[in-house]
């Protein structure tokens, strides 16, 4: 039985197959430290860390972080530039479908649909993990796309766009039974070698999110269509969820 997708994806691929989508991890920080007004010190976790994009500099800045991953080959990227510059991060290798720490933190965080890989049932047991390792008043920020503008069938795309490696070519398509959108990555490297990777993730409606939320034992405080803060509509690029426990 071949592994899903979320076990083979993040590997020595990933910078190339989907780095290109990627915002500047400074100024999507300095954003959620606005979403998120927190004291200096206040414990983070960022869950589903990746290459440390975002738990490097929230280190930085001096928050206590800890990065959540399931890919050893990204966990080691981190680490590594962790190391050149400096940073202080707890890393963690472990499925966010098991990660519990009761209390442990201020807020948590979940940057660039990191959220929603499973089925329904497990997505919901991360967000009680979620509230369980949240402090009394702690959130979440999930950054996640807009299932208004997926499922409506304007976000539906295909495109190729060069990059310093060689010719990406991005397709997504949204199926609006299973709610889930698929996105297949190829790239024409210049050296003339291809790769490839897809995946496919749930995109909730924001009424969705909040009945899940309410279930975990979190409340929505405010949803937005970017992390730039602009107000959530149905043509947004962006769904930004803050819920509190």
């Amino acid at each position: 039985m071949p592994r899903p997708w979320y076990e083979t994806i993040f590997d020595e691929r990933y910078p190339d197959l989907f780095g290109p989508l990627e915002r500047d991890p400074e100024e999507e920080v300095s954003r959620v430290v606005e979403l998120l007004p927190l004291p200096p010190g206040a414990s983070l976790v960022d869950l589903g860390c990746g290459r440390g994009r975002h738990a490097i500099p929230l280190s930085l800045r001096g928050y206590r972080v800890t990065g959540v991953d399931l890919s050893e080959k990204m966990l080691g990227l981190a680490r590594e530039r962790a190391r050149r510059e400096g940073a202080r991060v707890t890393w963690v290798r472990e499925d966010m479908r098991t990660f519990v720490r009761p209390g442990a933190f201020d807020a948590c965080l979940s940057l660039f649909t990191s959220f929603g890989y499973f089925c329904d049932e497990e997505n919901q047991r991360v967000l009680a993990n979620v509230a369980r390792s949240l402090k009394e008043g702690g959130a979440l920020l999930l950054d996640l796309r807009n299932a208004q503008k997926g499922l409506s069938g304007d976000e539906d795309m295909e495109k190729t766009v060069t990059v310093p490696s060689g010719e990406l070519s991005m397709r997504v398509r949204f199926d609006r039974d299973t709610r889930r959108a698929r996105a297949e990555h190829t790239l024409l490297r210049s050296d003339g070698i291809r790769i490839s990777s897809a995946f496919d993730v749930r995109i909730y409606s924001e009424d969705e999110l909040t009945n899940m939320l309410c279930s975990a034992g979190m409340r929505v405080a405010a949803v937005h269509g970017s992390l730039d803060g602009a107000p959530f509509t149905a043509g947004a690029e962006r769904m930004v969820v803050i819920a509190r426990r």
